[in-house]
């Protein structure tokens, strides 16, 4: 079995934590002094580590940010809804192969969600 997992630089961990839990369900896993490991029921796992200088998760090019990993939901416009619903900043949904759109957590770490991700035969 291969699993996998996503450093995600954060200013405060336990703030981080509670909003991750908040808004997409994740339940921290471990405590160390160095991270914060968080999963999911479907066991999707994420590390939130201490945020030094300007480090993101995400990639910075001229054309604007762009998220290096995202995560597939099985409702992408329901959780796009429920998103601006809750204050969070998202970014338009596009439908190129695949219906997807990006939002930033507290700490402008950009990231990706997926509904109807493309399958390969």
């Amino acid at each position: 079995m291969i699993c996998s997992y996503q450093y995600i630089p954060v200013s405060n961990l336990q703030n981080s934590a509670e909003w991750y839990a908040k808004h997409f369900g994740f339940k921290v896993i471990v405590e160390d002094p160095l991270y914060l490991e968080l999963r999911t029921e479907s066991g999707i796992r994420i590390m939130l580590i201490p945020k030094e200088n300007n480090i993101t998760s995400h990639m910075n090019y001229s054309n604007g940010p762009q998220a290096a990993y995202g995560f597939v939901v099985s409702n992408v416009d329901a959780v796009y809804k429920k998103l601006i619903e809750q204050g969070v900043e998202v970014g338009k949904i596009s439908n190129y192969q695949g219906t997807s759109f990006g939002f930033q957590d507290p700490d402008g770490n950009v990231i990706e969600l997926w509904g109807d991700y493309p399958v390969s035969e």
